[in-house]
């Protein structure tokens, strides 16, 4: 897929710039509108009121790239034998977002005997 670069100065972009053209009024430049949803409790207001656990997915992902599921279950693992019980349950509930097989494999093999 490509990626395009349109300059925020086109005229096309311009309000009224058929008018403007002419000296009927100055031109008003088109402003981008933040759309993404703020919470006014927002806990991390950089977020944009997306759930915390989709958020950190999504770094993950960044980081990891298509490997991302991989990682978070042996993240998962770590956590189990350091013995940090929500620790293993963010890593699996990250790697549900990704692969809900593996997340069910982890989890059965995570299960404590």
């Amino acid at each position: 897929m490509s990626v395009r670069f349109a300059s925020a100065n086109h005229p096309v972009r311009r309000l009224g710039w058929r008018a403007a053209g002419r000296g009927l009024i100055a031109p008003v430049l088109a402003r981008a509108a933040n759309d993404n949803r703020r919470d006014v409790g927002a806990a991390a207001p950089d977020a944009g009121g997306f759930d915390p656990l989709l958020t950190d997915a999504l770094r993950h992902f960044a980081v990891h790239g298509l490997a991302a599921a991989e990682v978070a279950v042996d993240l998962a693992a770590e956590a189990r034998t350091r013995g940090d019980a929500n620790g293993q349950d963010h890593w699996l509930a990250i790697t549900q977002m990704f692969d809900r097989r593996l997340a069910a494999r982890a989890v059965r093999v995570l299960e404590p005997a």
